[in-house]
């Protein structure tokens, strides 16, 4: 496919390094709420996940968006994307990992970077039962990106994806833990750590072991985080075997859609040696030299993201 060619990104001066640009664009940036319609997917496996729609023209595309790791359709980039869509006429909703968006989901298992089952359902499932048929976008968001890219090289993406967009995603799960292990970036650890640990006392009865709790509560980096829940919880040995195994970076040479890979050299959670240099098959990547982790601010404070994102995906 063609080399796609977004318009030059001018990053804010006065946000100077990926950690500015990554907190400013979560914390700060002043974005409007969209006028969300709730739905509750009830899953094939008896499970439950949160699905929050902004409707458009029922002839136009439709955005599906998975969100990064505890994050929701309140979370700024989500808003962003939601608010184009709503600006073009198109429709759009933020699909949920499971445990997400408000809502504790009913089984044990929470979500990881390779499940991609909720959003193989969604597309192959509930879209025609919903008699929707226009042409779908998918657009995923740091660990969604990585839930994307397995979905695309093992689901049937031919068939309902036009194109897609994997957004400061991790594809060495190995890599950017050991990456996140150090400095500043390992603040982010806790935060996230922070909101598992409540979701895991909360389902303390459903898990039955009290030990993950405690274990996750004293982690304090991604490898100490993934062998103590979601390593054990999944199904893995440990987190090297699910690094191993679940690495979306084995899946890129198997996506059959034009796909976006956006990130910046500077993103705090993901080394820049783990990102892909050059566009190969349908994957074309797109490295800026700032922008964080899900920033990409630009000169005036705006987001140069969301009209890149958009522009691939309409020429495409």
């Amino acid at each position: 496919m063609e080399n796609f060619q977004p318009s030059p990104f001018i990053a804010a001066g006065w946000l100077p390094n990926g950690h500015f640009q990554s907190i400013f664009a979560s914390l700060f940036m002043p974005v409007k709420l969209p006028n969300y319609r709730r739905e509750i997917l009830n899953l094939p496996d008896g499970d439950i996940i949160a699905a929050d729609w902004v409707d458009g023209d029922p002839e136009a595309p439709l955005v599906v968006l998975i969100h990064g790791m505890e994050g929701n359709s309140q979370s700024r980039y989500a808003r962003l994307f939601m608010n184009e869509c709503s600006k073009r006429g198109w429709s759009g909703v933020v699909l949920h990992m499971r445990s997400c968006g408000g809502l504790i989901n009913k089984h044990k298992q929470f979500y990881h970077a390779g499940f991609y089952q909720d959003i193989k359902y969604f597309l192959d499932e509930r879209l025609p039962q919903m008699e929707m048929s226009q042409q779908v976008y998918l657009l995923g968001v740091s660990l969604g990106g990585s839930q994307i890219a397995h979905y695309l090289a093992k689901g049937k993406s031919m068939e309902r994806v036009k194109a897609a967009a994997i957004i400061s995603t991790p594809l060495d799960l190995g890599a950017s833990a050991d990456f996140m292990g150090k400095g500043f970036s390992r603040n982010y650890v806790i935060r996230f750590r922070k909101s598992l640990l409540l979701k895991y006392r909360l389902k303390s009865e459903l898990i039955g072991d009290d030990s993950m709790a405690n274990k996750l509560a004293k982690a304090k980096t991604f490898w100490e985080l993934d062998n103590a829940a979601t390593a054990p919880i999944h199904g893995f040995k440990d987190a090297a075997h699910y690094y191993s195994v679940m690495s979306s970076k084995n899946c890129l040479k198997d996506i059959p859609v034009p796909t976006l890979y956006l990130a910046s050299r500077d993103d705090p959670f993901v080394p820049e040696a783990s990102m892909p240099q050059k566009s190969e098959g349908m994957v074309s990547s797109v490295l800026t030299e700032r922008g964080g982790h899900v920033g990409f601010v630009d000169h005036y404070g705006k987001s140069w993201m969301v009209p890149t994102v958009f522009k691939f995906l309409t020429e495409n």
